[in-house]
C-alpha cells in the first residue's frame, strides 16, 4: 500500500518555542507510533530520514520526523505565533535559535512531541497507544534520554550514536569560554552556525545524566543499536559500549555494518545495500516491539 505525503504539523513547546514534524500516516493506523530524532545540524528530511519514515508507515506505524525547535530547518520567529511550514526546500537553520541550543532544549523538544502524541496528536494516539523512539547521531542521544526517564517508551533504536554527546576537546572548549561561540558552518548550506556558552554549560553541568551509553543499564525500553564500521564521524566503539552494558531489563540487539556513517545512502539514488539492511532491521524491531505479530 502506498504511503501518503507527509502531514506537517506543529507542536508548541512551552508557550514559546515550536517543533515542527512531519506526520507519515496510512488511512485508519494508529495503534503504534515512532518518533524520529535528527542529530547534530540535521533536520526532519535529511538524507535518510524520509525513507525510513516512509518505511515505518508501510508497515503500518505511524512515523512522525521532528525538526527540534533550535537545531532543525526552523525560522527565528518559529513558535511566535501565526507561522507555517510550507515545506521549502531550501529553508535553512536560523542562526539566531541554533546558539541557543542545548541538550536540555532537544529534550524539553522531544518531551512535547511525546505528550502531544499521548494526548491525541495528529494520528489519535492518545491512551495505550505503543510509542517508539528512534534517533540518528545526537538525536539517539536524546531518544535514550526520553526512554530512560519514561517507562512507557515501548522501543528505541539508534543509529551512530555516540556514547556521550561531550566529544569536544579541551582547547575546543578553552576557545569556546574565551570566545563566547563554538563557530562552524553547516556542511550542506554553507551557513555560518555557533554554539553559545549556553550548551557547554548544560553539557558540564549535566556531564553524568547526559552519560548514555553508562545508563543503558537502567533501560527499560528494548533498544536496536545500529552503527557503521567505518563511521568516521562516532567511533564504532561507542556501539560497542551501549552492547556490552549489562541489563537485567530490556533487550539488546547490535547491527555493525560494513559501510561509513551514512550507511550507503545518496540522495540522487535509490538506498544502498547497507541503508535498506539498517532500515529492515530497525522496522522489525519497531513492528515486534510495538506490538506486531513478528518474533524478536
Amino acid at each position: 500500500m502506498d504511503t501518503p505525503a507527509p502531514e506537517i504539523v506543529i507542536v508548541p513547546v512551552d508557550g514559546r518555542d515550536a517543533v515542527v514534524a512531519d506526520v507519515y500516516a496510512r488511512p485508519g493506523d494508529g495503534a503504534r507510533a515512532v518518533v524520529l530524532c535528527h542529530g547534530f545540524k540535521g533536520y526532519r528530511r535529511w538524507g535518510f530520514i524520509p525513507h525510513l519514515a516512509r518505511r515505518f508507515a508501510g508497515a503500518g506505524i505511524t512515523a512522525v520526523a521532528l525538526d527540534f525547535s533550535h537545531n532543525g530547518r526552523v525560522p527565528a520567529d518559529a513558535g511566535r505565533g501565526g507561522w507555517t511550514d510550507g515545506g521549502a526546500a531550501g529553508m535553512f537553520t536560523s542562526p539566531e535559535r541554533f546558539r541557543r541550543d542545548t541538550l536540555a532544549r532537544e529534550a524539553r523538544d522531544l518531551a512535547a512531541v511525546i505528550a502531544w502524541l499521548r494526548a491525541g496528536g495528529a494520528a489519535a494516539l492518545a491512551g495505550e497507544a505503543a510509542l517508539g523512539l528512534w534517533g540518528h547521531s545526537q538525536g539517539g542521544v536524546i531518544a535514550l534520554l526520553a526512554a530512560l526517564d519514561d517507562p512507557a517508551i515501548a522501543a528505541v533504536a539508534t543509529w551512530s550514536t555516540p556514547a556521550h554527546p561531550d566529544h569536544y576537546t579541551a582547547r575546543q572548549k578553552r576557545v569556546w569560554r574565551e570566545e563566547g561561540a563554538l563557530a562552524f558552518a553547516d556542511h550542506e548550506t554553507g551557513t555560518a552556525l555557533a554554539l553559545g556558552i549556553e550548551f557547554l554549560d548544560d553539557l558540564e553541568r549535566r556531564h553524568d545524566h547526559y552519560a548514555v551509553a553508562e545508563r543503558a543499564g537502567a533501560l527499560r525500553a528494548p533498544h536496536l543499536i545500529v552503527h557503521g564500521e567505518r563511521d568516521l564521524a562516532v567511533p564504532v566503539g561507542d556501539a560497542a559500549r551501549f552492547c556490552d552494558v549489562p541489563s537485567a531489563v530490556a533487550d539488546k540487539k547490535c547491527l555493525r555494518l560494513v559501510t561509513g556513517h551514512t550507511f550507503g545512502w545518496d540522495a540522487a539514488t535509490e538506498p544502498g545495500e547497507a541503508l535498506r539492511r539498517a532500515a529492515d532491521a530497525t522496522v522489525h524491531w519497531f513492528d515486534t516491539y510495538l506490538g506486531g505479530k513478528r518474533t524478536p
